[in-house]
């Protein structure tokens, strides 16, 4: 008998990732018609055949693994509270017992490999994403993931419409200042899968109501908060802003502490958004206005989802964009 042909051998002959192969073998509506069709041709011509995914017959308890950023990216937890998280995909699966395992994303393949742990029927990445190599085993199990906060086109996904929050901030500042608003977008290199959207989010909600904004201009990108007092500030002051939209709730708080410092006020200054509804803002004498972030309902609809696809087998996919609330505060 000849070698058998895997996922491996039909991405190489079609040079595309296997991970996109295993996708479209493994069913899933998210790759394109053109593509798909030419990887399941190739996949018939190789005459490759897919390895059945052994499932542990009458298993009472569904084992998600949930994994979260490295350490290195701390400051994520001064906005998020993963027991919410743990809740909301909890209430997802509803009257399903589920056994979440926590780790951190560090590109450990060999979790996969402890029996002590039992199957791993499907994963949950916040605020993270797999690396190549572990989709492709993900992907080879036919093991369901999905991402929280972070979106892809191949994969499945739900986040917070941050276009949309950013037009509820821009709009709430239109109202206040009129034509007179001069807007700017403080961003936050770091997170580049975060902070370009909302960028864009203000850019268009400017554009739609002839608000004058230059993306080459007036979005101001950081790479960390002791940026703000030599790079921000001085923009701020000598461009004549008005309207300070940041990328999120440190970002504000951290650009409202700085002003203070020079004795200036908000909004008599200028108006001041953040982002994400952190409880770090209660900290502050005045609430800054900002766009509700809800770990809990993202962790709902993930948890939703995941019993879906393992239980009643469904091959829905999952793309969806929650709306976040302006939270009304003292800033605008």
């Amino acid at each position: 008998m000849g070698k058998k042909v895997t996922v491996y051998d039909i991405a190489k002959e079609l040079g595309i990732s296997p991970g996109t192969v295993s996708r479209v073998l493994n069913n899933s509506s998210l790759i394109g018609e053109e593509k798909r069709e030419r990887i399941l041709s190739t996949a018939a011509r190789m005459q490759y055949q897919k390895r059945p995914i052994k499932r542990q017959k009458g298993r009472a308890i569904i084992n998600i693994r949930l994994y979260l950023p490295p350490a290195k990216y701390s400051y994520i937890h001064l906005f998020y509270d993963v027991a919410e998280l743990i809740d909301g995909i909890q209430t997802g699966f509803g009257d399903t017992r589920i056994n979440i395992i926590t780790s951190i994303n560090d590109g450990d393949l060999t979790l996969f490999e402890s029996k002590k742990l039992g199957d791993i029927d499907g994963c949950v990445f916040a605020f993270t994403e797999p690396s190549t190599q572990l989709e492709e085993v993900l992907e080879e199990r036919g093991i369901p993931f999905v991402l929280l906060n972070r979106s892809n086109p191949e994969h499945n996904y739900v986040i917070v419409d941050s276009h949309a929050g950013m037009d509820k901030l821009v709009q709430a500042m239109w109202q206040r200042r009129g034509a007179s608003l001069k807007a700017c977008y403080i961003g936050f290199s770091p997170l580049p899968q975060v902070s370009p959207p909302r960028a864009r989010g203000v850019a268009d909600a400017c554009r739609i109501r002839g608000i004058p904004f230059d993306v080459e201009r007036d979005i101001i990108t950081v790479d960390s908060i002791t940026e703000l007092r030599d790079k921000v500030i001085p923009a701020i002051e000598h461009r004549g802003y008005n309207g300070v939209l940041c990328f999120n709730d440190l970002m504000a708080v951290s650009v409202y502490q700085t002003i203070l410092r020079r004795g200036w006020r908000v909004p008599e200054a200028f108006s001041l958004s953040g982002f994400d509804n952190s409880p770090m803002l209660e900290l502050l004498d005045q609430r800054i206005d900002t766009v509700e972030f809800s770990l809990r309902k993202l962790g709902r609809e993930a948890g939703l989802w995941l019993r879906n696809r393992i239980i009643d087998r469904s091959e829905d996919p999952l793309q969806k964009a929650l709306d976040g609330i302006h939270v009304l505060g003292e800033t605008i």
